[in-house]
């Protein structure tokens, strides 16, 4: 599944996991002999909450199919057999949300992750430090805004540099705003865009270029197809399993069992997982819907 691919994954043991954004301790100070060692000033970091939400399906067969049925254990096994197909296409619906919502102005209860009475998610709609996956305004903790979308910026080789130095030269900062080094691996696209990416990043020269220009482009990251990604020109440049995190609570569990009130026979699925957004840092992007 390509959301593996793109999420890091850890086991949960509870309802939720709850983390605070990497703040960053600073640099050392130089310390002069004979003198005190020069105190740092903390910071409140960002809260992170990752539910584990449940996921389920039920089959009913009636009595009589049952009883009247020669091959109901075929009919059963084909039946929940299918599950078995319907679980990765779950997950990669869900999990793709996180690109195809990231960029919505309102939020989306994909990044909620409130259990009500349990925990409350500050973040609502939107990720960690208020505002959207994909935004022109996240703040830092010491009075700074970067930016990691453009909502109009075709897939092309100057706008694919662009996109690279902000994600590496200016998004390279801690919430203190002290320089981290960060580089994006891969381009995350609708399969729409293959041959474009190809072009993009395989050629030796500049693509469409007179000038037999040697392409620095090629191989700085690698191209990467999702098909649940819905938007035709959309592309996201990011950092595999860094920003993004998926918790597994529970693997699916099957169920067969008759109701003595009806006497009818039922199976049924049950598992729990979550997302959330660890560090906007490592995602950058592009022509993504806002609504």
């Amino acid at each position: 599944m390509v959301h593996e691919m793109l999420f890091e994954v850890i086991n949960s043991s509870s309802a939720y996991e709850q983390f605070t954004s990497a703040i960053g301790l600073g640099e050392l100070f130089e310390k002069p002999e004979g003198e005190d060692i020069q105190a740092q000033v903390p910071i409140e970091s960002y809260t992170i909450v990752c539910r584990n939400r449940a996921f389920a399906a039920e089959v009913r067969f009636s009595y009589e199919s049952v009883a009247d049925s020669k091959k109901i254990n075929n009919m059963v096994a084909e039946t929940v057999g299918s599950w078995g197909q319907s679980i990765p296409i779950t997950q990669e619906k869900f999990y793709s949300g996180f690109i195809n919502y990231g960029a919505y102005t309102a939020g989306h209860s994909v990044f909620n992750n409130t259990i009500t009475g349990v925990v409350s998610d500050p973040a609502g709609d939107k990720i960690y430090d208020g505002t959207t996956l994909f935004s022109n305004s996240h703040p830092d903790k010491v009075g700074n805004t970067y930016d990691n979308f453009n909502a109009s910026s075709t897939l092309s080789g100057p706008n694919l540099k662009t996109a690279y130095l902000a994600f590496t030269v200016t998004n390279n900062r801690d919430e203190r705003g002290n320089v981290i080094d960060i580089k994006p691996d891969t381009l995350l696209i609708n399969p729409s865009l293959k041959f474009t990416a190809q072009e993009i990043l395989m050629s030796e020269q500049v693509p469409s270029s007179m000038d037999n220009t040697t392409n620095v482009l090629r191989s700085i990251v690698e191209p990467l197809e999702w098909s649940y990604i819905t938007g035709t020109d959309d592309w996201v440049l990011m950092k595999r399993g860094t920003g993004l995190l998926k918790t597994m609570r529970e693997e699916p569990l099957l169920d067969f069992f008759q109701d003595d009130r009806n006497k009818d026979y039922y199976a049924n699925i049950f598992t729990r997982w979550g997302g959330c957004v660890k560090n906007w840092r490592y995602l950058y992007g592009c022509n993504l819907a806002t609504s």
